[in-house]
C-alpha cells in the first residue's frame, strides 16, 4: 500500500501538469504575438513618415496672405509686409517665426514684432510703432566706428532732438540702458539729451541743450565713471536752482567731484571757471 505521503504527492500532479501546461501556452502566444507588435510598430512609422512628408514637402500648407496690424502709414503696410515676405522660408509648420520678428524690428520705424500663424494660410503680424530712435556707434579700443545701428526707441519716449550713442563696441544695451534714465531726469528740468558717451577708459560724457532751435550750442556734462547716474542727479538739482538763469553762457559742468561740480563758461561770457 502507498504510504499517506505518496498519495498526497498524486494527489498534486494533475494540478502543476495543467499550471505548466498553460504557463507553456501562455509562453506560445507571447511568441507568436511579437510579429503582429512589430508590425504594427512599422505600419505607424510610415504613416508618421508620410505625414511628415506632407507637412514638410515645399509647396504643401503654403503661407498665402500676411495680416499687418498696426497704426502705421500704409507706405509703411506695405514695407513691412515685404520684409516679411522676403524673410519667409519655410511653409505654414515649418516657418521660423522669431526669424521674421527679428528682421521687422531691424526696421527703423519699428519698436518690437509679434508674429502669430492664422489656420490655414495666414501669417498675423502685428507691430509696435517707435516714437523715435538714436544713433548707436560702437567704437574699437583705438576710437574707430566699427559698429552702426538706428536703435528704436520705445512709443513714449519722444524726443526733441535725435540723440546720438557711442561707447565700446558690444555696450548698446548698456548706453542706451543709461541714455534712457538720464533723459527721464534731464527732461524734467526742460533739457534734452543730444549725445551720450562712454569712452574706452570707461569715462562718461554727455550734451543736453534747452532745445531743438537753441541759439547756443549744447552743454557738456563729464560724468561720474562708476556711476554717471549720480553725476545727472546732481546736475539736475543743481541747474534747477543755480545754474538755470545761466544756462546759455556755460559750456562744461564737470560732475565727476565726489562732492560738487565745475563750471566751465563760454567765452566772451564774462565769467570764470567756477568750482562749488
Amino acid at each position: 500500500m502507498m504510504s499517506k505521503h505518496m498519495m498526497h504527492m498524486l494527489s498534486w500532479l494533475p494540478f502543476r501538469l495543467s499550471r505548466r501546461h498553460r504557463a507553456e501556452r501562455t509562453v506560445s502566444l507571447r511568441v507568436g504575438a511579437i510579429p503582429a507588435y512589430t508590425l504594427g510598430m512599422l505600419v505607424f512609422a510610415v504613416v508618421l513618415a508620410l505625414l511628415a512628408d506632407l507637412f514638410l514637402r515645399p509647396g504643401h500648407f503654403t503661407i498665402e496672405r500676411v495680416s499687418v496690424v498696426s497704426d502705421v502709414p500704409s507706405e509703411e503696410l506695405k514695407r513691412i509686409q515685404r520684409v516679411v515676405w522676403e524673410s519667409l522660408d519655410g511653409n505654414y509648420f515649418t516657418v521660423d517665426i522669431s526669424v521674421i520678428e527679428r528682421a521687422l524690428e531691424g526696421l527703423q520705424g519699428v519698436y518690437s514684432a509679434t508674429v502669430r500663424r492664422m489656420w490655414p494660410d495666414t501669417l498675423r503680424v502685428s507691430v509696435v510703432p517707435a516714437s523715435a530712435f538714436a544713433q548707436w556707434r560702437g567704437l574699437s579700443r583705438s576710437g574707430d566706428a566699427v559698429e552702426r545701428a538706428v536703435i528704436n526707441l520705445p512709443p513714449d519716449i519722444p524726443v526733441m532732438v535725435v540723440p546720438s550713442l557711442r561707447g565700446p563696441a558690444g555696450q548698446q544695451d548698456r548706453v542706451l540702458d543709461i541714455y534712457l534714465a538720464a533723459r527721464l531726469l534731464v527732461r524734467a528740468i526742460g533739457l534734452h539729451i543730444k549725445s551720450l558717451s562712454q569712452g574706452a577708459n570707461g569715462e562718461w560724457h554727455a550734451e543736453v541743450q534747452l532745445d531743438a532751435g537753441a541759439s547756443t550750442g549744447p552743454i557738456e556734462l563729464m560724468l561720474s565713471r562708476n556711476d554717471p547716474m549720480l553725476s545727472v542727479r546732481r546736475f539736475s538739482r543743481v541747474f534747477d536752482t543755480v545754474l538755470r538763469q545761466h544756462a546759455q553762457e556755460i559750456e562744461r559742468v564737470d560732475l565727476r567731484y565726489d562732492a560738487g561740480f565745475a563750471v566751465s563758461w563760454r567765452l566772451g561770457s564774462g565769467r570764470t571757471r567756477v568750482k562749488s
